[in-house]
């Protein structure tokens, strides 16, 4: 039986995106007291010749506490008093290295996540850690922090020596509570971590012979109690001395949690030009083609995103944004449709299959363009269904486990969002909308706070604007069109 929530906590998500720090001051009930940014006040310091990209982290420090000094001043106007805030948590990309000493003082800039001056030592770090990439399904890359690592230690020896080797959102963590002892397994990723033994693995040391696991902070999952706000950290942001500090993760990660997808079989679809889908998985999904990002939730549980060219950029591209208005209400009318359409725009495909040469259709050809639009609007309903087939059957799944939580601009269309539910046989839900990877962050520090579970806190925290439930007269006609969609897709050579 889940916990019941105080009524007056509120939690503080920090998201360092590319350009500034993202803080959200969030109740257990999911409204959003203050949302602040602060842009980072310094750019990249590159050495395009190297492939070098570097920066003071301090910067990151000063952009977070401006930022939660803000949203410190604009909360007393909201909350009865400082008690009121329980938690934070901070969330980051994975790729920066920071170089530090056993305090968390920088030694050295940081070296960002797009820098490849590690690239002569890919080879080596694949070679000896091969069956720990084989487990974990990737291969080291020159722009992995375990790369630049190995670049440090040969570049920089004396500096290597006292060198203590963190992340970006650990350094922030660090500052908050006082010394940057910890990291998040995912977070830890391609810098050398076993996420599924949870351990930093012998081969770094005694294979690379780069000493480094004690140069690395320590393990833990996201939603863990890492420490509380130190009073050093309460000078430079105005936050409580004593609030807890939680475990973050990936920003890729909190943006998931704040999609509504909560349990296993659930997918976020986000459809852009392309369509980004992310769910959970009860295992590690092994992806050799290099499609699928994965990380590690709680309870073994995983999450992973991929990317597909197809979307609904044919929208803008076939016909227009006005376009779509006026020809939606009389396409309804149409569907299903034998018509059957591959609605990619651009040449090539990335997911479920990898394609150069890919390129969309709709069979049998048509100049009505009212046809022409709904065997789209069907078409990239069937895509979708053929990607959450193959994201199941990999993640050992059951097909139509769990729901779909829709995002995108296009999702404000019924008659479309109807549609995907009748063709994919599953509920689409349109959820309210939320502030991103800060608000995910802030999820987290309630899931550490008070909550038991990622589905209890999506429960509390998230709201659902509309459901479309499958019609049962329609899907299994759509399900018969869907066998054709493959056949055709077969028959181009694009599935098997």
């Amino acid at each position: 039986m889940s916990q019941i929530p105080t009524h007056d906590a509120v939690f503080i998500g920090v998201h360092l995106a590319a350009d500034s720090a993202r803080v959200s001051a969030v109740t257990e009930q999911g409204t959003i007291l203050v949302e602040t940014k602060s842009p980072y006040t310094a750019t990249n310091s590159p050495n395009i010749a190297k492939g070098q990209l570097e920066l003071n982290p301090e910067i990151w420090w000063d952009a977070t506490r401006q930022a939660l000094g803000q949203m410190v001043n604009q909360l007393r106007a909201k909350v009865a008093g400082p008690t009121q805030l329980k938690a934070i948590a901070v969330c980051s990309d994975p790729g920066a290295v920071l170089t530090v000493d056993r305090k968390g003082n920088p030694l050295f800039p940081a070296i960002l996540a797009e820098d490849s001056r590690g690239i002569d030592y890919v080879k080596s770090l694949n070679y000896h850690g091969q069956e720990h990439c084989s487990k974990m399904g990737f291969h080291f890359q020159a722009t992995s922090p375990l790369a630049k690592i190995a670049w440090i230690k040969e570049n920089q020896p004396e500096l290597y020596e006292n060198a203590y080797f963190i992340h970006q959102a650990d350094y922030i963590i660090g500052k908050l509570k006082g010394i940057p002892d910890v990291t998040e397994y995912s977070l830890a990723m391609k810098t050398g971590c076993d996420m599924i033994d949870e351990c930093w693995p012998d081969w770094l040391d005694y294979d690379m012979h780069l000493g480094v696991r004690e140069r690395l902070p320590r393990l833990v999952p996201l939603g863990e109690k890492v420490g509380t706000v130190s009073q050093n950290a309460s000078s430079s942001t105005g936050l409580p001395v004593g609030i807890t500090v939680i475990m973050g993760t990936t920003s890729a990660t909190a943006q998931f949690l704040a999609s509504g997808a909560r349990k296993l079989g659930d997918f976020n679809t986000v459809l852009h030009n392309g369509m980004t889908i992310s769910g959970i998985s009860p295992k590690m999904i092994h992806d050799t083609m290099g499609q699928i990002q994965i990380f590690k939730l709680l309870n073994h549980a995983w999450f992973f995103s991929v990317e597909s060219k197809t979307g609904a950029e044919w929208i803008n591209n076939w016909f227009s944004e006005k376009t779509f208005q006026e020809l939606e209400i009389s396409a309804q009318t149409l569907l299903p449709t034998t018509y059957l359409a591959y609605p990619n725009v651009r040449k090539g495909e990335t997911f479920p299959f990898v394609s150069g040469s890919a390129e969309g259709f709709i069979s049998p050809a048509t100049d009505n363009q009212t046809v022409q639009f709904a065997s789209c609007l069907q078409g990239t309903a069937m895509f979708e269904r053929y990607c959450y087939q193959k994201l199941n059957k990999l993640a050992e799944i059951k097909e139509n486990q769990g729901d779909i939580y829709s995002a995108g601009e296009w999702c404000s269309s019924d008659s479309w969002m109807q549609c995907r539910a009748d063709v994919t046989g599953r509920v689409n839900r349109r959820m309210v909308g939320r502030g991103g990877a800060a608000f995910g962050a802030a999820m987290m520090a309630a899931m550490g706070g008070i909550f038991l579970s990622l589905e209890d806190t999506a429960e509390a925290m998230l709201g659902t604007e509309a459901m479309f439930f499958p019609n049962s007269e329609r899907v299994p006609q759509y399900s018969d069109l869907y066998e054709n969609f493959c056949g055709l897709m077969e028959e181009q050579g694009y599935i098997a």
